[in-house]
């Protein structure tokens, strides 16, 4: 296995999450929406770790409402992902 990361960056919000990464070597653009469930995020994840077989997936989401359930939903399926300070995020 090689040690490419694939970084998502998530939208949590009530009617759907979004997520969006950047593919390191090719420069593609990856987007995906789906229903604000964990169903629904580790159905367009799996997709991901089949599209990209060697890569590592990190995602992160700002800290909300929804605070570190979804982080800790995800550990649990063996995804790693960082709850983000509003304050820490560049404007």
């Amino acid at each position: 296995m090689t040690n490419n990361l694939l970084y998502i960056g998530l939208d949590v919000d009530d009617t759907n999450f979004h997520g969006c990464a950047v593919e390191p070597s090719s420069g593609e653009l990856l987007s995906f929406k789906c229903r604000p469930t964990l169903k629904g995020l580790l159905s367009q994840l799996g997709k991901l770790k089949v599209a990209f077989p060697h890569h590592t997936i990190k995602l992160c989401y700002e800290a909300s409402y929804i605070g570190y359930t979804l982080k800790r939903e995800l550990a649990k399926h063996d995804f790693e992902c960082e709850v983000v300070a509003p304050s820490s995020i560049p404007t």
